[in-house]
């Protein structure tokens, strides 16, 4: 009986340990993905240009196809692609400061979302530009 006793307690005392990293190593998590979101957010607001993280893929892809002057249908299609990815991405952290309790306040939201809204703008009739920085 005593060892029933014994075992039960080592679990709850494991589980409780368990449970108590999990959820340290969860809020870690959503906290990084936080911090990811704003500096993303700083850095369009400071350079009008999407992170380079959003067009590396089709960037690569695009400057092997810009040494091969014979496929631009290609080129083409891969920038609407970076383009199309990347202001889905923008709308995105749009939709995250329409809703989100991390903002200052409600002029700091409205100036934030003005902001990626006009550059969501310019992204949609300046994009050949904006990609090749």
């Amino acid at each position: 009986m005593w060892i029933s006793i014994i075992i039960f307690f080592a679990f709850v005392a494991i589980f409780t340990i368990g449970f108590r990293y999990t959820v340290i190593f969860a809020t870690r998590i959503v906290a990084r993905n936080i911090e990811k979101t704003h500096k993303t957010t700083e850095s369009i607001i400071n350079t009008k240009l999407p992170p380079k993280e959003w067009i590396s893929k089709w960037g690569r892809k695009i400057e092997k196809l810009s040494n091969n002057h014979v496929d631009s249908a290609r080129k083409d299609r891969l920038m609407l692609q970076a383009k199309d990815y990347s202001l889905k991405k923008l709308a995105s952290l749009i939709k995250y400061y329409e809703n989100s309790n991390l903002v200052e306040d409600e002029e700091t939201r409205s100036i934030i979302l003005e902001e990626l809204r006009e550059i969501g703008r310019s992204w949609e009739e300046e994009w050949d530009s904006k990609i090749q920085h």
